[in-house]
């Protein structure tokens, strides 16, 4: 419902995603916090629990629901005209409109698989934790935009899911070691957003690059 929010308030206006995302992330916050008093509640319901600490023939339930969204994801991305045009539309949404694309209908879609992605992670998470606290999940927006932006997903809507589990990997294998490592996590926060700031950085003189190779092309042609 909340990606259903966000996607008729960003298909219907021009005001940036970006900023209708962040409100409606701190408008949930606080109705979480009136809701749960501030407190913690304890989640042990045997069905509950089962996706978030289950197993099926030894592997965690988890992994079955990780591979299952890579695939469907990856499926409707790469080979159906829907993936085609949530393409088109990152690129270039006036190019897209031009060409015929329903735009709001593609960014209505994308945010609300966005929030069911969304709600399935929280449900997993209290499943495997076995509470539900007001703070949960806060800072995993920044997790988020790491790993997408480590995995070679730039802002011009270039991308792919295989690079995207890559960067999950990455920065899994970052908060992991420097958690064993004893590291503060203060400094965690620092190391992660110098972390996004080299990604960018690189897919910056990567469109540089690209930019600079097609305005030679496009030169050599006319000559």
């Amino acid at each position: 419902l909340v990606g259903a929010l966000n996607g008729i308030i960003i298909s219907r206006t021009t005001i940036p995603a970006f900023i209708v995302t962040l409100a409606t992330m701190n408008i949930g916050r606080g109705i979480a916090r009136i809701y749960t008093h501030a407190q913690t509640i304890a989640v042990l319901d045997d069905p509950y629990t089962f996706w978030g600490m289950g197993s099926i023939l030894g592997l965690p339930i988890q992994l079955y629901l990780i591979i299952a969204v890579v695939v469907l994801t990856s499926f409707i991305l790469n080979r159906t005209g829907l993936g085609r045009h949530i393409y088109a539309t990152g690129g270039n949404k006036i190019a897209s409109e031009y060409s015929g694309i329903n735009v709001k209908r593609v960014t209505f879609f994308v945010f609300v698989l966005s929030g069911f992605l969304a709600s399935l992670a929280g449900v997993l998470t209290v499943g495997r934790t076995f509470t539900a606290t007001m703070i949960m999940g806060d800072g995993a927006e920044m997790d988020a935009i790491a790993a997408v932006v480590l995995g070679g997903t730039s802002m011009s809507g270039k991308g792919s899911i295989s690079g995207t589990v890559i960067g999950v990997i990455v920065i899994g294998i970052l908060k992991n070691g420097m958690n064993l490592l004893g590291i503060d996590s203060s400094w965690q926060y620092v190391v992660q957003g110098i972390v996004i700031l080299i990604a960018v950085y690189i897919d910056y003189i990567k469109s540089e690059g690209s930019a600079l190779s097609a305005f030679k092309a496009m030169v050599g042609k006319r000559a």
